[in-house]
């Protein structure tokens, strides 16, 4: 073993956490990635794909692109679903906020609502326009991308987060990861990406509801673009990005990040732990809004028969999704009031009922004044008890223990695949989006994985 490689080694088992990850994505093999990981990461990617093809079409995203025309932007890479071609890093803001302005992306479950997705799958589509990768590498470099991701995000801030959006937090050091990895850059070139992409983290809590909650997660794939970018360039960065006394974690939280980060890297994989969501709207609100649809459908209840609906909700319902008011409709996929009242009004929450018409509908606004809340701690985030008083005086009532979605319930392959066409068939034509997802759930055998930007690209404009 050489030097180099004792050192890396050492990492792993030690305390610094950045040149510990980065000596594993470095090391990691495609052939020490078990199966049913693979078999993950391609769900996650026909998710992701789909939420970007379907996020595209939204005002969004409209006035990202015109901002980057009014400066000048062209190119070649794709952005998908739409005809607009863009150099790879300003593809990679628009797919990013695409990915993420439904609401409808994928969200790992575990300490923090990371998701991982939006800020890695981009910058790897966008250096594939003018880099050949085999979908074996591609798929391994978002599988390693998402590991840093959410390692970062569970063990820098865990349960206590004073407001930062964590997806912005540490998503732009999974996508340097993945950058990284396609690039081939050594641990000491890796270590400096980490740090570059840590010293731009960022994305505030408090723009939940606008523009801005997707425009992280764009903005986050690009800084992580970038970070590898240079890095690979020899561009240097402090070595203890993460764990240092003036790093990521102590700056944003106040405390060191955990040592746990690196427990088991390669033997448990954090993209297990992602689920998929039904509802286009923030995921606490899923457990409140399952249960609604399950008394719906069971008692056959009208709106027009409901006198009050309650809410017993876990704590972090309210503090993510307690708009009251919601005076948009990205405001509306903060308000577990309004995902109920669609819910009971509709018997869904799909994309489509997340717009400002809905959020300003007077007859969903009674309705939503009937629903109040009570917190319990000791509900899980996918947990919920929904209450109906109806009109002639019974009480129906539910306890979910589960919500539709999460790792214990979740969504099937063919659930996927449904939303997955769900979400492209206002772009694309059908017998596109059938290609589309057959060359996603093909990845693995792809000799050239830029084939799946390309099939979901639009004539040019």
């Amino acid at each position: 073993m050489t030097k180099a490689a004792k050192h890396d080694a050492s990492a792993v088992n030690g305390a610094d956490i950045t040149r510990g990850l980065a000596a594993y994505v470095v090391g990691s093999r495609f052939e020490d990635i078990p199966a049913e990981v693979r078999h993950e990461a391609v769900r996650s990617l026909i998710n992701c794909i789909g939420c970007c093809v379907a996020g595209s079409r939204h005002e969004t995203v409209d006035a990202a692109v015109a901002a980057l025309k009014d400066l000048g932007a062209t190119g070649d890479a794709v952005v998908l679903g739409r005809g607009e071609r863009f150099d790879p890093m300003n593809a990679t803001l628009i797919n990013g906020i695409s990915s993420a302005v439904l609401d409808f992306d994928a969200t790992q479950f575990k300490r923090t609502n990371i998701h991982p997705s939006g800020p890695v799958l981009p910058p790897l589509l966008g250096y594939m326009t003018a880099h050949k990768v085999s979908g074996r590498d591609f798929l391994h470099a978002y599988i390693l991308a998402i590991e840093v991701a959410c390692r970062l995000a569970n063990g820098v801030f865990g349960e206590v987060n004073p407001g930062w959006h964590v997806t912005g937090a540490t998503g732009g050091i999974g996508a340097a990861a993945g950058i990284g990895k396609l690039l081939g850059l050594d641990t000491e070139k890796m270590v400096a990406a980490f740090g570059i992409a840590a010293t731009q983290a960022g994305g505030l809590r408090e723009m939940y509801g606008t523009m801005c909650k997707s425009f992280t997660p764009g903005r986050t794939a690009q800084n992580g673009y970038l970070a590898a970018m240079l890095a690979a360039r020899g561009f240097d960065s402090a070595e203890r990005g993460i764990e240092g006394d003036k790093g990521l974690a102590m700056v944003m939280t106040g405390r060191p990040a955990e040592h746990e980060i690196l427990h088991d890297l390669g033997k448990q994989f954090e993209i297990m732990f992602n689920i998929y969501k039904p509802f286009a709207c923030a995921i606490v609100s899923h457990a409140a809004i399952d249960g609604a649809l399950q008394l719906r459908k069971a008692h056959s209840i009208t709106v027009d028969k409901i006198a009050g609906v309650h809410l017993l909700v876990s704590p972090p319902t309210l503090a993510l999704a307690g708009k009251r008011e919601p005076r948009t409709g990205l405001e509306s996929k903060f308000s577990v009031y309004q995902g109920v009242a669609l819910a009971l009004q509709y018997g869904d929450a799909d994309p489509r009922r997340f717009e400002d018409s809905y959020a300003v509908d007077p007859a969903l606004a009674a309705l939503r004044a009937l629903v109040t809340t009570d917190v319990d701690a000791k509900l899980a985030k996918d947990q919920a008890e929904v209450t109906i008083t109806l009109t002639d005086g019974r009480v129906v009532k539910t306890r979910v223990e589960h919500a539709v979605g999460s790792l214990v319930n979740p969504m099937s392959d063919a659930d996927l695949d449904d939303k997955f066409r769900g979400l492209c068939e206002e772009a694309l034509p059908k017998d596109k989006i059938m290609k589309l997802l057959a060359l996603c759930r093909d990845c693995e055998r792809l000799p050239d994985a830029s084939v799946i930007a390309s099939a979901a690209a639009i004539d040019s404009k």
